[in-house]
């Protein structure tokens, strides 16, 4: 005989008490999964916590409670397509239970907006590792490539304008929210190379800064730099310039002249001065930086990498091979202990030695660093990477230049196989 199926209903409080039991169980189980580092526990407790919230409704916000940190989690997995998912739920129950112009849908906008940065940046990383190279020619991939990254960042733009809009309406335009919404409008704008859009917004953050914060407050030093960075990228050096002074001074006077803030002004005045040839200027602000990083982080941290890596720039335009090379060494061995000897990282500041070894007539030490380059690249790239050309070419001249005419025609015939085998061989 058939079974009947039977069903019991329960009264809804009794229901919605049970819902609140169970979810209240899941959540905690959750969280212990992850205090414990236990990431399918919490995926299960997750998901059952989810179901026992949507019990509650569309519009309570244990669900949208639960729909956050099941997201959070998402996105530590790198699950992005089910996080961007749940997110986006989050919003809808935000909406539906607090109203479309409540603060917190606002916050959740702006997570959903960090969200899609990430996304952009993790791309244009996979794009750019740290060596440069060239990819045989696939444009379509290229082209495609651009378009996520560019749909990425117009949906954070859209996200953080109306996340703007909701944070004006609740609490007026000079509210810290609000200009905090105002800077991180602007940094979209930024990547998206809208630098109009972003300078308006960055003069408004500094204007509210100034009138409601003083202006000798530290916030407002961070607005001069934002703005002192961007103007350079408009080509207005001189903008630029006076804007990083007065950042670094305010910063010099808040935080004390041995702070790591300080450092940051510093450099991205040496950075300018670089770019006006004006390399006594710039070398001397990089020296005060390096000496403050030191201070504070030590001799061989791997803080002191960009700084080194700009000394040796500025010392290799000005013709200074022997100081080029001191100062690589030095960077060489921080980047060894932080990322490893065959990592990909060491390739730039490897390459730029043996252009500095060459300089001084050493083909013999060009040479044997321009092989280690190699080996990395073999290592991690293969043998008919494109990548390989340019170290192969240097090879050859090192060779050449050291009257090794066997080994250069050797590396002269490796680098027309390689440019045959990557698509880079001119026809």
């Amino acid at each position: 005989m058939a079974m009947a199926l039977c069903l019991f209903l329960l009264p809804s409080g009794l229901l919605a008490q049970g819902n609140e039991e169970a979810w209240k169980r899941y959540m905690e189980a959750a969280s212990t999964a992850l205090q414990g580092n236990n990431p399918d526990d919490a995926l299960f407790a997750l998901g059952n916590a989810l179901r026992a919230a949507e019990g509650f409704g569309p519009e309570d916000q244990r669900l949208a409670t639960t729909l956050n940190l099941m997201a959070s989690f998402q996105r530590s997995r790198g699950n992005f397509e089910e996080a961007e998912s749940l997110y986006s739920r989050l919003i809808s129950v935000l909406e539906q239970g607090l109203g479309p112009d409540n603060p917190s849908v606002a916050n959740a906008l702006d997570t959903l907006a960090a969200f899609h940065q990430e996304e952009h940046q993790l791309s244009q990383e996979a794009e750019a590792p740290p060596e440069e190279h060239a990819d045989s020619e696939d444009h379509s991939h290229e082209a495609g490539q651009a378009h996520e990254d560019e749909s990425h960042l117009a949906a954070a733009t859209t996200l953080l304008q109306r996340s703007l809009a909701i944070r004006e309406k609740a609490s007026g335009r000079d509210d810290a929210s609000v200009d905090a919404s105002v800077n991180r409008l602007a940094v979209v704008y930024d990547a998206q190379g809208r630098y109009g859009d972003a300078k308006l917004l960055l003069d408004r953050s500094l204007e509210t800064r100034e009138r409601v914060l003083g202006e000798g407050a530290p916030e407002v030093a961070a607005s001069l730099y934002n703005l002192g960075i961007l103007v350079q990228k408009q080509g207005d050096l001189a903008e630029a310039e006076a804007l990083l002074k007065r950042s670094w001074k305010l910063r010099e006077k808040h935080f004390g002249l041995q702070d790591l803030e300080v450092v940051r002004s510093l450099s991205a005045l040496a950075s300018l001065y670089t770019e006006q040839g004006r390399f006594g200027e710039a070398e001397s602000l990089l020296q005060l930086s390096l000496s403050i990083r030191e201070n504070n982080l030590g001799r061989d941290h791997p803080g002191l990498i960009p700084i080194l890596g700009g000394l040796s720039a500025v010392h290799a335009l000005q013709d200074h091979p022997a100081e080029v090379q001191q100062l690589l060494e030095r960077s060489i061995v921080i980047e060894e202990e932080t990322f490893g000897e065959e990592h990909l990282y060491l390739v730039p500041s490897l390459n730029n030695l043996a252009l500095a070894h060459m300089a001084q007539e050493h083909y013999g030490e060009a040479a044997q660093i321009w092989e280690r380059v190699l080996r990395i690249q073999e290592t991690n790239n293969g043998t008919f990477h494109a990548s390989l050309l340019p170290t192969l070419e240097g090879l050859y001249e090192a060779y050449k230049q050291e009257g090794n005419e066997e080994a250069a025609i050797r590396m002269g015939r490796r680098s027309e196989a390689v440019a045959e085998a990557s698509g880079q061989h001119d026809h």
